[in-house]
């Protein structure tokens, strides 16, 4: 299979505000690679510039280590799936599948009509065949998209939210199928997604980007463990981490709700600052009072009131509110506004057991194992906690 590499991309864009800032990224040859971000992060624009519909304003596209800056789509040799499905409204589900194969020459027909056949199998695509894109719901239309890229033989694969267009109820199960069928053959497969719960959960490692910036690359674990600035702790999560304002007093730090001690290395790489954000998973909020909670030695612990409860089944989410100083707040929008994305808010979401008995109104202990308290500079969004 085929390696694909980027090289500082950078793609000029309006009010010298660049569309792609300084991409680099390698995805080895057979591996999945996720890109997720909110709609406009550039994703899509990113994957076009690979595939050569899109020219970049400097740096290097490289497939198998060779700079393909002046090969054409076509010398590319790259299948792509659009949001847009890009399907011929004159020709029927199966020469729709067939089309990208068929314009490459030395094919064997009868292992395309296999081929295909399986793959519509695969999607649920067997029944509609002998229909036109027109006959077909945009569900259905999507995976006659996805199912004419896995059925061509190519270098690599991009598929941009291939997924978003399918109902709960299925998106699973094709995406599911969909990463099996690629990771069996050895393909190199880039997608994009604006889930984090399906860039998590379905790729090898996940690149996240905003603004035409990656901002961290890596695997799940390294990400959602490791978030290498506050954009990415924000953003990835269901609920997202919670990020709050906290003062650094000597060798503690003050927040709204509790205080934590700080070891010398932090307080070191906290140095003079005057307010970081504390950044704390709702799973890591551990009800002080539940019998079956194991006791933290090292931890951050206070007790408060629940403003609300929402109970999700496996789990229940419970709302711990609190006052923000005026002057904080305003600094925190700034930041806001200059990330164009939303991250604070003035409550904590604690992820408790479900048969916690909880209610609105009542005081509940809240234990933090301190080695999952993260510190973040809400200016630069560095992770202070990382060495």
């Amino acid at each position: 299979m085929t390696s694909i590499e980027l090289r500082h991309i950078t793609t000029d864009g309006p009010r010298a505000r660049p569309l792609l800032d300084d991409i680099n990224l390698v995805v080895p040859s057979g591996t999945t690679l996720a890109i997720t971000g909110p709609d406009g992060a550039g994703k899509s624009r990113l994957l076009r510039t690979i595939v050569g519909l899109e020219e970049q304003t400097s740096g290097d596209v490289l497939i198998d280590d060779i700079v393909v800056n002046a090969v054409d789509p076509r010398g590319r040799d790259i299948a792509m799936v659009f949001q847009d499905f890009a399907l011929h409204p004159h020709l029927d589900v199966f020469d729709n599948l067939a089309f990208s194969s068929v314009l490459r020459k030395g094919y064997d027909k009868d292992e395309l009509s296999d081929r295909i056949n399986e793959v519509a199998d695969l999607l649920a695509l067997t029944d509609l065949l002998d229909l036109r894109p027109a006959e077909l719901d945009e569900p259905q239309r999507q995976r006659v998209a996805l199912g004419r890229a896995l059925v061509r033989e190519a270098h690599a694969y991009l598929f941009d939210a291939p997924f978003a267009a399918q109902p709960e109820r299925v998106r699973t199960h094709v995406r599911s199928v969909t990463t099996q069928w690629q990771q069996e053959a050895g393909r190199t497969s880039i997608f994009t997604t604006s889930s984090v719960e399906e860039a998590l959960s379905s790729a090898d490692r996940v690149a996240v980007m905003h603004q035409g910036f990656i901002h961290q690359v890596g695997t799940p674990r390294e990400l959602y463990d490791r978030p290498a600035d506050m954009f990415v702790a924000g953003y990835l999560g269901a609920p997202p981490m919670n990020l709050v304002p906290a003062t650094p007093q000597g060798q503690q730090l003050v927040m709204p709700l509790g205080t934590m001690l700080l070891d010398d290395a932090l307080v070191e790489r906290i140095g003079d600052r005057g307010l970081v954000v504390a950044g704390i998973r709702p799973e890591h909020c551990h009800d002080g009072t539940h019998p079956a909670t194991t006791p933290v030695t090292d931890r951050v612990e206070f007790t408060t009131r629940i403003d609300d409860i929402e109970w999700r089944g496996s789990s229940q989410f419970a709302y711990l509110g609190y006052e923000i100083a005026p002057e904080v707040e305003a600094s925190l929008a700034e930041v806001e506004e200059l990330l164009e994305f939303g991250l604070f808010q003035n409550f904590l979401v604690a992820q408790l057991p479900a048969d916690s008995e909880l209610r609105a109104g009542m005081s509940i202990r809240v234990v933090i194992p301190r080695g999952r308290v993260q510190v973040f500079d809400p200016q630069t969004g560095e992770n202070l906690t990382l060495p």
